[in-house]
């Protein structure tokens, strides 16, 4: 057993989901007041998974699949560091070297779906359609080339977690996905979610109406609000992906002293300050979590908001020196901003949400 393993094994003594965090989130997920916040790695991580691997947490040593995917295209466009699995880091470079055109901030995601369409290649009874997917790849959104190979490929009896997160009683989901992979999850549960997107970088006049802010939208349970915070592949210039994307973002939501129609719409706000909140598949030493946590906090005030969580999936030994006191400072650390951490995985949590959803439920009726 590593040494992470049994430093995180004396912390779950003191975990959320052990003292009472179920029996307190049931009601309010049935007042509809928690909100779940997915990260981008979260469906990634289960598209490129080998499917033996699905009900197996990687490797403590290894690499997450994200960054491993990152050291890929990393090598494909030639960047010359050794930082090579940091995306944020790997996408500066290449925005520099295209000269910080918006259309490059899609060529990442244009990389994933070259490399899905290469591993459907080589499965024979996606073969024929992945080369008919490889001649329309321009056309193709990311997740409807993910939809169209039948991924992510769950084991048998084993359910998309999306899904589970999808049934549950809730109006407003937040994610940091550039890809509408929750909508669908939502739709295939037949609700008829509503896209909106946080224009940081400006409003752009060919939007679609209703990915704009509404403030008279009202999400509820069958029509409910999916937030994308981190931008949409069908908008370039929404996405947040290198070191000053990162930067600008926050300084935009700093920045922006509109009461009355803010970057990031009044209703929105006002449930990020009074809702649970349920962070989903990040790492806490990634970007993407450290401006998210920022952003979120900016919303929330102590003696009101409830507490948060923070399902950590994965934390490199190599990258901590004394493992022990390290985790219980992050505890110390979240715990002041009322937020706790819950060592274990992802997909897990969310499997055991919906059991618990379930039994509590059947107790209402």
């Amino acid at each position: 057993m590593t040494t992470i393993r049994r430093a995180r094994e004396k912390l779950l003594k003191e975990s959320s989901t052990k003292m009472g965090f179920w029996e307190d989130i049931m009601p309010r997920i049935n007042q509809g007041i928690v909100i779940p916040i997915i990260s981008n790695s979260f469906r990634i991580e289960q598209i490129f998974r080998e499917e033996e691997e699905q009900n197996e947490p990687a490797a403590e040593e290894e690499f997450a699949i994200d960054e491993q995917l990152t050291a890929e295209w990393a090598d494909w466009i030639e960047y010359p560091m050794q930082d090579k699995h940091n995306l944020a880091r790997v996408a500066q470079y290449f925005l520099v070297e295209q000269k910080d055109n918006p259309q490059a901030r899609t060529k990442y995601l244009e990389f994933l779906k070259t490399f899905l369409l290469t591993i459907a290649k080589d499965d024979s009874d996606y073969a024929d359609l992945a080369d008919r997917l490889k001649a329309q790849i321009q056309e193709q959104r990311f997740s409807e080339i993910v939809q169209q190979l039948d991924y992510p490929r769950f084991p048998q009896n084993t359910e998309d977690p999306l899904r589970l997160l999808a049934r549950l009683p809730l109006p407003i989901y937040i994610t940091t996905s550039q890809s509408d992979f929750l909508e669908r999850a939502l739709e295939a549960e037949e609700k008829k979610p509503r896209t909106q997107i946080c224009f940081w970088s400006g409003m752009i006049s060919s939007a679609n109406p209703e990915h704009r802010t509404d403030p008279d939208f009202m999400p509820t349970v069958t029509n409910p609000l999916v937030y994308h915070l981190y931008g949409l592949e069908d908008y370039p210039q929404t996405l947040v992906q290198s070191e000053d994307d990162y930067i600008n973002f926050i300084m935009s939501m700093v920045e922006d002293t509109n009461t009355l129609n803010p970057i990031v719409p009044l209703n929105l706000r006002r449930a990020l300050g009074e809702s649970n909140l349920i962070l989903l598949g990040y790492r806490l030493q990634d970007w993407d979590f450290r401006i998210l946590f920022r952003f979120i906090l900016k919303f929330r005030r102590d003696e009101f908001s409830p507490r948060g969580l923070v399902i950590q999936l994965k934390q490199d030994e190599k990258k901590i020196g004394n493992v022990e006191k390290s985790l219980e400072y992050l505890g110390r650390y979240f715990d002041r901003k009322k937020f706790d951490i819950e060592w274990g995985n992802a997909e897990a949590f969310i499997q055991k949400l919906w059991s618990e959803w379930n039994t509590y439920r059947q107790g209402q009726l």
